[in-house]
């Protein structure tokens, strides 16, 4: 069975042929990981230094464990096997579903096949700044349109400006994916004409030899 994963921001796809899942990226895993090494270490500190250690900072490690222990099992629990949101074939269903605190197991809104009039890309590669110059980082948002109008964000891309097309290939990748599961159109997103001509241009300068000194 083909599995394929594409990458996103801070998270990445995985597409099989009855399943498209976006699940956190393992780089999210260091968070808990740290914070659960902290919980130790203080959790050691109270069993061993119980008779000696002022009261107040007892009460200071006490109360750090207390708190971040059950959030760093949440964020282990979540990164290797939560999911923002899942499309099953068989189930004919999306499932957006709950984040850091929920696990992102339970499910926060169900969209049946039915109810989906479109899958598109958006991006804000032409917003300016209040300079009036264009922004350095693109952001590429893939979004579910429900027949109500509801448009509903799944997943989204990050890059740097002269990255944009190669980020804008990974989502209308997904978008055509999604889509072709829920048998609903696509609406994939495309660079301005006048970005694709400036690309082509300074493709096409050839580097100028140094003049010779003589």
């Amino acid at each position: 069975m083909a599995v394929e994963r594409i990458a996103l921001q801070r998270s990445f796809v995985r597409i099989t042929p009855d399943e498209i899942a976006v699940k956190p990226a393992r780089a999210t895993l260091v968070g808990p990981l740290v914070q659960l090494a902290l919980t130790g270490i203080a959790s050691w500190a109270i069993a061993t230094y119980i008779a000696s250690l002022p009261l107040w900072v007892l009460m200071v490690l006490f109360v750090f464990v207390l708190i971040s222990g059950p959030t760093a099992v949440l964020g282990l629990v979540y990164n290797v096997m939560g999911s923002a949101f899942v499309m099953e074939r068989q189930k004919r269903t999306c499932r957006f579903q709950q984040g850091f605190l929920g696990l992102g197991l339970g499910t926060r809104e169900l969209v049946p096949f039915d109810r989906i009039a479109r899958i598109e890309v958006g991006g804000d590669f032409e917003s300016e700044l209040g300079s009036g110059d264009l922004q350095d980082v693109v952001r590429w948002e893939i979004r579910l349109v429900k027949d109500n109008g509801r448009v509903l964000p799944f997943a989204s891309i990050i890059s740097a400006r002269p990255m944009a097309d190669e980020a804008l290939e990974r989502a209308n990748i997904v978008a055509r994916a999604t889509a072709e599961m829920c048998g609903a159109p696509v609406a994939e997103a495309a660079l301005p004409e006048w970005a694709i001509v400036e690309a082509v241009d300074e493709g096409s300068e050839e580097p100028q030899e140094p003049a010779s000194e003589e």
